[in-house]
């Protein structure tokens, strides 16, 4: 509860934080909505949603487990908190999604009032296991990587290739067939087909599939200390 409440406060309280923090993720559902002249909305809102939460898990935690070991006196004294290393790790990721926990809401709440509020359970999960995965993948990265920058370039390049490019602002159905099925295996994209009202089976079980991999990554990678 330490760790989330430190970074709950230290990334809420400068007065443009959330807007910086939102600055992409909403700028996207401007241009799909401008471009498609507002048929994409709901895909729109489904990207923005995931983005907010991988940009957290894969790049911020990520990011942030790699930069403490280069603060070595922050990092003793976040060795020294009881718990295992996994659990900090966790800890770290749910605080450092506080900034994005209004957005997260407020897109749910707008995708739920569109498509009916019986997707609602279906947002929830796939927005919890698009979290586990983000946060697992974040871990892995930050107990392997050493250098920051490299860190910081990499993560990027994940979460723009994993949000941008491929079918997670826009409908699938505007790439040629045989790529959109290859590309609804990534977890963005079966989780932003879910979010955005497409609960098939498929779509259901790629996206619980990533979540428990994410839980694998968590429980396997136990120690910061490496």
């Amino acid at each position: 509860m330490a760790l989330i409440e430190y970074y709950a406060r230290a990334l809420t309280r400068g007065r443009f934080s959330l807007i910086s923090f939102a600055i992409q993720p909403l700028s996207f559902i401007f241009i799909v909505y401008v471009v498609s002249g507002g048929r994409f909305l709901n895909t729109a809102l489904a990207g923005a949603l995931v983005s907010f939460i991988v940009g957290v898990g894969i790049a911020d935690l990520a990011i942030e487990l790699v930069g403490m070991k280069t603060r070595s006196r922050f990092y003793d004294i976040l060795m020294s908190l009881p718990g295992s290393g996994w659990k900090k790790a966790l800890g770290i990721s749910i605080g450092m999604s506080v900034p994005a926990l209004p957005y997260v809401l407020l897109l749910t709440v707008l995708l739920a009032w569109r498509l009916g509020f019986k997707t609602l359970s279906k947002i929830i999960l796939a927005t919890a296991a698009l979290w586990l995965w983000s946060a697992g993948v974040g871990f892995l990265l930050g107990v392997r990587m050493k250098e920051p920058v490299r860190t910081m370039r990499l993560s990027n390049i994940l979460v723009t290739g994993l949000t941008v490019f491929p079918p997670v602002y826009y409908p699938p159905s505007v790439l040629p067939e045989t790529l959109a099925r290859v590309l609804f295996f990534l977890p963005t994209v079966s989780a932003s087909r879910l979010v955005s009202g497409n609960g098939d089976p498929g779509n259901l079980l790629v996206t619980v599939f990533w979540g428990l991999t994410g839980l694998i990554f968590l429980a396997r990678f136990r120690g910061l200390e490496s």
